[in-house]
């Protein structure tokens, strides 16, 4: 019956082809399903669709779909997009819409609600990934060669073995969030993943929606290379981490947004040098705006800490530096506070940690709300702290503090 069905498909398919191009004026749409993937063709796209000898086969525009799998096949006048993968969660499931002008150079995978999608070496065009919907046994997985955008609509996904979202792709990675839409992403505790939310690339957000992280295997929100905030940025929250934040390689640029980071095992914010000792940057921080509230309660931990030159030229920075041995900011060389950005930055911290480890000559730490591995500049703006523990300093410093002016209530010790 199937192969009579096709056979009969066929010869119907054929008079479908040969009127498309009188139907281009009314802009069809022509929609391949298969299970849970619609890949979606404009008619100036389609052109001749030759079967495979056997049938077996069916190829539209250079992907070629097996008959077999091939569920139904659809014209209409509905909206057709362009370079775009949008991906729908809906409780135990993912529906996948592909656009026909990429479909060939993308190989789309589907299994309930997890989605993964490997970009082919030869793709030249920028993909946007659209996800929105909601799941608790879902994932999404990107890899390849290419830039690409994901767009973060509203979506609420997790699951029990994985990351929630993965991109191994290690190139720009545009993240979206729109205005007026929150995503809440959390992790499977037993995964061996690196985050909740990892992009092996440069990843870039902008938008002014909100982002809500859990990591519950190892850190929340992870990248191999630079991560930047752009100014218009929304929010980004993380409820809890087994260990970093966010870790982050390379360098951060952070120009905007608010973010609140509380809960973690490990640092909230830990930018390393990554192994490539020319990458640009390489361990900088980089803050010019935006509210960063962060809770570093942990023992041992820290809430800002990078591993090369630290710049503060803006924004608000508001630290709880209560565990034992934490500190607030932990730079890793020299560092700038200053307000050569226009917008004069604000430092302040509750620093009640005392001595983790008191007495071994290896691991013990004293709480600080600055530590600073060379020099600190102090060039405008604000820093206020209060300073409670036992043994606790305020700025502690293993170079020179250079004061140019600006306001602060405590001094390296």
């Amino acid at each position: 019956m199937k192969r009579l069905s096709f056979t009969l498909f066929r010869a119907m398919l054929s008079l479908c082809v040969a009127s498309l191009p009188l139907m281009r004026v009314a802009a069809q749409t022509m929609k391949v399903y298969t299970g849970q993937v619609c890949t979606v063709y404009p008619a100036s796209l389609t052109g001749e669709m030759p079967f495979s000898q056997n049938g077996d086969l069916l190829t539209i525009h250079g992907k070629a779909f097996s008959t077999s799998q091939v569920d139904s096949i659809i014209v209409d006048r509905s909206a057709c997009p362009s370079s775009q993968v949008d991906v729908r969660y809906a409780g135990a499931k993912a529906w996948v819409t592909v656009a026909g002008n990429v479909a060939a150079l993308l190989n789309v995978s589907v299994e309930g609600a997890h989605v993964s999608v490997l970009q082919d070496a030869a793709l030249a065009t920028e993909v946007t990934y659209s996800l929105s919907g909601q799941s608790t046994q879902g994932s999404f997985a990107m890899d390849g060669e290419y830039k690409a955008t994901l767009l973060l609509n509203g979506l609420t996904l997790s699951n029990t073995d994985r990351a929630a979202i993965d991109i191994a792709n290690g190139k720009r990675i545009a993240v979206k969030l729109p205005a007026g839409t929150t995503t809440t992403l959390s992790d499977g505790a037993t995964g061996l993943q690196k985050a909740c939310f990892f992009i092996n690339g440069h990843a870039e957000f902008e938008g002014r929606g909100q982002l809500v992280l859990t990591g519950n295997a190892r850190h929340a929100y992870a990248s191999d290379e630079y991560t930047s905030f752009s100014t218009d940025f929304g929010s980004l929250t993380v409820n809890a981490a087994q260990n970093d934040g966010l870790h982050i390689g390379q360098y951060l640029d952070l120009r905007g947004g608010t973010f609140i980071v509380k809960g973690t095992g490990g640092d909230c914010f830990d930018i390393e040098k990554t192994k490539d000792p020319t990458d640009e940057d390489n361990g900088f921080v980089r803050i010019s705006g935006g509210s960063l509230d962060l809770s570093v309660t942990t023992d041992d931990t820290k809430g800002l800490k990078n591993d090369s030159l630290f710049y503060i030229t803006g924004g608000i920075v508001k630290a709880n530096v209560a565990g034992n041995g934490c500190k607030g900011i932990s730079a890793g060389w020299d560092m700038f506070i200053n307000d050569t950005s226009g917008s004069a930055p604000s430092i302040e911290m509750t620093v009640s940690g005392t001595t983790y480890m008191p007495g071994n000559e290896l691991l013990e730490s004293k709480c600080r709300g600055i530590k600073g591995k060379h020099n600190l500049t102090f060039n405008g703006g604000t820093i206020r702290m209060t300073v409670t523990g036992n043994k606790a300093k305020g700025i502690s410093l293993d170079g020179s503090w250079i004061y140019v002016k600006g306001s602060t209530n405590v001094l390296p010790s």
